[in-house]
């Protein structure tokens, strides 16, 4: 079956087992054929100096040859391992390059420490010095081992002597008793372009995928196939494996396999360009799921299901059990905080804003409790698992309805509502139930009012991890932020304008002041505050309000003076002083990727100028109206002057924060004319 969007090609296929030996064939096809060498050939000097219309002057290195092949064998456990090889030829062009030189393989293990391994991993780098190709290998002490959570570690290696020019090849194999864990293939780079990506399985006909292709880029050879092959799969138990064989048995069976293989040659790299929330939605790639097996006898259902892992999760030892424990020690942390008399939502607060400003996250992509949560309160720092599963510990303990939250923050692309890949999950918050309302919350973020998120949590589906596991949807389109600016100007004694400036700041604009204000100091934000204006205005009184009132949005204030106005004969005045759009943030002629904005927002910007003495008005900017999509945005710009005052005021409203490739000219011609407009300005002609 084929599902299509407009970005996202779906591709859902399933090998069904009828018996042991007899599948359902999937149909040969082949979208185009092309000879290519099936392992690394010998590298030549004519390899140097590559030649493909989509290596440009941009382009940092290039991957020449990229294969992967899966292919699957009987393992000691009574069931499959999966066998990986991967092949990998780049080009290092540049020092802007060398990064790709540097490798890290993300392998699994399970919570008894059995990993995956890899073999036979190799690697060259040739130069080619003054026509003669040298050779310099990967020695393998050099491979080293990191641990990434509780369920992955990295092997990590460099190779060696890189330089502008060089060519590097490495090969490895992994062998994973995880058959639900068979390795996604990116057929597109985000640093650089692909001359040649080949992914090719065979997948015996007792396990069952659904594949997902994501990408705009089209096979240039997509085949699909059967073959058949003998698996010799050994019990050493009655109940371990998926066959009950007895004792220390073997048996070999013969089952007839698919077989596809994905070819997509000279893709350009990814290019990631502004508003869009992640590489990870969008580049060209397969992924796996497997959803069912065969035993000879039966099928059994074996994807993940949200159902299933809320059991799971809320027994591990690293996530929901310390939870709901008794944790009688936590009376001490909690006794300075909250007072007998609070009312829940205050004590959620106290507990929340104590943990806020005393703890320190030191991994924001590790959701599970690294120790335990008596030495987080010890050291006072922790994952974002261990901090926010604190908070929820320390809301039980204070007879608080409160449950964690799964999501995947936007960096590492959207979820699975239907399949939870835990892989994705990299975040966790918490929900507090409060009378009637309910609370999002997350601790780890300095600044963070009460009851809010970070932006990147606004990505989409979410999971409570409670009995009922509900979905909830974290949707960019309900946040709106509404920043208003208001200047006034007046003459005052001398020849200079005197003006006051005031700025209620948005949500997110009020955190980042906040922030910003947090690590470097108020005198800093105040010093580059005045070093953003001209030299002819010269700032004084900054006065920054609310700053430790999170709950309420950040007030910054100012008088100014503008020299403009002293003796010339004609003064050209932009009235936004510095708060206009400058640049269309849309540059690009063309786009084929959706323009994703973080929130809706509606922008006010207010004048009012007396006159200055001695000049008249001798052109003001036209008043203009315009929509965009008639219901999606507007912008309007309306001005007026009298003898003695221009007044003016502009808003710059955005509706919608998702606007498919289609809409994109209609956007950027929509910010074109906001930028042409605000750079108009008011010219003022001394009177004679």
């Amino acid at each position: 079956m084929f599902f299509f969007d407009r970005l996202t090609q779906m591709v859902f296929y399933q090998v069904s087992v009828l018996s042991i030996a007899i599948i359902l064939f999937m149909n040969v096809k082949s979208d185009g054929q092309e000879n290519r060498p099936t392992k690394f050939s010998k590298v030549t000097v004519a390899d140097f100096t590559p030649n493909s219309p989509i290596i440009t002057s941009n382009s940092n290195a290039a991957i020449i040859f990229d294969k992967g092949d899966v292919s699957f064998i009987g393992n000691e456990k009574g069931w499959f391992s999966y066998v990986f090889k991967r092949d990998k030829r780049i080009m290092i062009i540049n020092n802007k390059g060398f990064d790709l030189a540097t490798v890290q393989l993300l392998l699994y293990k399970d919570d008894d420490n059995n990993k995956e391994k890899i073999e036979d991993l190799t690697g060259i780098t040739y130069n080619n010095e003054s026509g003669t190709i040298t050779e310099t290998k990967l020695d393998v002490k050099d491979v080293l081992e990191e641990k990434y959570d509780k369920n992955h570690f990295y092997k990590k290696f460099a190779l060696p002597a890189v330089k502008e020019g060089s060519i590097i090849e490495y090969t490895y194999t992994v062998i994973s008793d995880f058959a639900f864990n068979l390795p996604s293939w990116e057929f597109q780079n985000a640093k650089c372009p692909t001359l040649w990506s080949e992914y090719n399985v065979a997948i015996p006909g007792l396990l069952s995928y659904m594949s997902v292709f994501q990408g705009l880029h089209k096979f240039d050879i997509n085949q699909s196939g059967g073959g058949n092959k003998s698996y010799s799969i050994n019990q050493h138990n009655s109940t371990g494996g998926a066959y009950n064989f007895g004792s220390d048995q073997r048996m070999i069976v013969s089952t007839q396999t698919t077989l596809h293989k994905w070819v997509m040659k000279n893709v350009p790299a990814f290019y990631a360009e502004n508003y869009i929330s992640s590489p990870a939605n969008f580049i060209d790639k397969m992924s796996f799921q497997l959803f069912k097996t065969y035993d000879g006898e039966n099928f059994h259902d074996v994807a993940n299901n949200w159902k299933s892992v809320t059991e799971e999760l809320m027994k591990r030892e690293d996530f929901g059990k310390p939870l709901d424990e008794d944790n009688y020690w936590l009376d001490k942390t909690l006794a300075p905080v909250t007072g007998e008399n609070d009312s829940p939502l205050e004590t959620a607060k106290k507990i929340y804003y104590y943990l806020q400003k005393n703890y320190t996250c030191t991994d924001p992509d590790d959701k599970y409790i690294t120790t335990s949560l008596k030495d987080v309160i010890k050291k006072k720092r922790g994952t974002v698992g261990d901090i926010n599963l604190l908070l929820i510990a320390m809301l039980k303990y204070k007879k608080l309805n409160a449950f964690p939250v799964l999501l995947s923050t936007s960096e590492f692309g959207h979820n699975s509502p239907t399949y939870p890949l835990m892989e994705k999950l990299n975040y966790v918050i918490d929900k507090v139930n409060i009378g009637s309302a309910s609370y999002y919350l997350d601790a780890t973020i300095p600044f963070l009012p009460f009851g809010t998120l970070p932006l990147n949590c606004y990505n989409g589906h979410a999971r409570v991890i409670s009995n009922d596991t509900t979905a909830v949807y974290f949707d960019p389109g309900v946040l709106k932020e509404n920043p208003v600016v208001s200047v006034f100007i007046f003459n005052g004694d001398s020849s200079q304008m005197d003006g006051a400036f005031t700025q209620n700041m948005a949500f997110f604009e009020s955190l980042n002041a906040r922030t910003t204000i947090g690590k470097s100091g108020l005198t800093i934000y105040e010093k580059n505050l005045k070093a953003s204006y001209p030299e002819d205005v010269i700032l004084s009184n900054v006065k920054v309000d609310s700053l430790e009132m999170p709950e309420a949005p950040v007030s910054v204030k100012f008088d100014f003076k503008l020299s403009d106005f002293d003796n010339a004969d004609i003064v050209y005045f932009n009235p936004f002083m510095g708060e206009n759009v400058k640049e269309n943030p849309f540059y690009a002629a063309q786009r084929v990727y959706p323009v994703e904005m973080p929130y809706t927002e509606n922008n006010i910007y207010t004048l009012t100028m007396e006159i200055p003495r001695g000049y008249t008005v001798d052109d003001l900017p036209k008043s203009a109206r315009v929509k965009l999509n008639d219901t999606e945005g507007s912008f309007e710009y309306l001005i007026s002057a009298d003898a003695n005052n221009i007044q003016m005021r502009c808003t710059l409203e955005l509706k919608k924060v998702n606007f498919e490739p289609e809409d994109y000219q209609t956007l950027r011609d929509f910010y074109t004319f906001i930028v042409k407009k605000e750079a108009e300005q008011i010219v003022f002609k001394k009177i004679k």
